[in-house]
């Protein structure tokens, strides 16, 4: 089980990270830069209160100096670092769900999914949060996924054939619509879901995105949570898709075809 102590730290120490990376670098966060700090007082932590979840518990979720509540979004994106990296390694440890690759690239291919979806991570809860897809999350997770992909033996025509194919068909909807349906980071992440799935499996993901925004969507409007001039953060669907895709792509694809 060493696997599972070395992936519970890797989650922490990356938790750490993303969690701040998330929110810090939108304009309305700017002045909590460079230290997790408190979002009524504005008083940054220090020492073990900057550990990921140690240090929500050890000031009781309160600030230390105001006694505000933590604010939600540090343990819930913390959470979820640590429990996608455990998954991964999970994973690979245990033979579960994974491609088929020599023995040897196990490890590499677990390091690569995580990579991957830490970065899908960032990029669902910054849309969600904020309706936006930054070139500063997709322009380095594309140059990521090709660097990795391609030397784990991945073909660079296929991944290529894959980029242009979605950023093609995004970009056709964004300006037949005028922006309307598709954002230009919707656009991007045809790029990015290209460069980490390949160009089946990119595909798929595609249209899985659609089938879970056009539920999600009948279901807010049923609720009158939306109306249809409202807009929906459609790369939280890309990215939940492409998730799907790069954990159980293999065998999606086998059954389909």
């Amino acid at each position: 089980m060493d696997w599972l102590v070395f992936a519970i730290v890797g989650g922490l120490v990356l938790a750490g990270a993303l969690s701040a990376l998330v929110f810090r670098t939108h304009a309305e966060w700017v002045w909590m830069r460079p230290r997790k700090t408190c979002v009524v007082c504005e008083v940054p932590r220090s020492g073990l209160d900057l550990i990921p979840f140690f240090g929500d518990a050890v000031m009781n979720y309160r600030c230390r100096s105001c006694r505000a509540h933590v604010a939600w979004q540090y343990p819930v994106i913390e959470s979820a670092v640590v429990l996608l990296v455990v998954f991964h390694a999970w994973r690979y440890a245990t033979g579960t769900w994974m491609p088929s690759i020599d023995a040897e690239l196990t490890w590499l291919f677990a390091v690569r999914d995580i990579t991957f979806s830490l970065f899908l991570l960032v990029l669902f809860v910054y849309d969600l949060k904020y309706q936006l897809i930054m070139d500063r999350f997709t322009l380095p997770a594309m140059v990521v996924a090709l660097a990795l992909n391609i030397g784990l033996g991945v073909s660079g025509y296929e991944l290529v054939l894959a980029m242009a194919t979605l950023v093609v068909f995004f970009l056709l909807q964004h300006v037949l619509s005028g922006g309307r349906l598709l954002g230009s980071g919707d656009v991007r992440m045809g790029l990015v879901m290209g460069s980490m799935l390949g160009f089946i499996p990119g595909v798929v993901a595609m249209l899985f995105a659609y089938v879970i925004g056009a539920i999600i969507g009948t279901v807010l409007l049923v609720m009158r949570r939306v109306t249809l001039h409202d807009r929906v953060p459609f790369g939280t669907f890309l990215a939940v898709a492409s998730f799907v895709m790069l954990v159980w792509g293999h065998n999606i694809v086998e059954w389909l075809l």
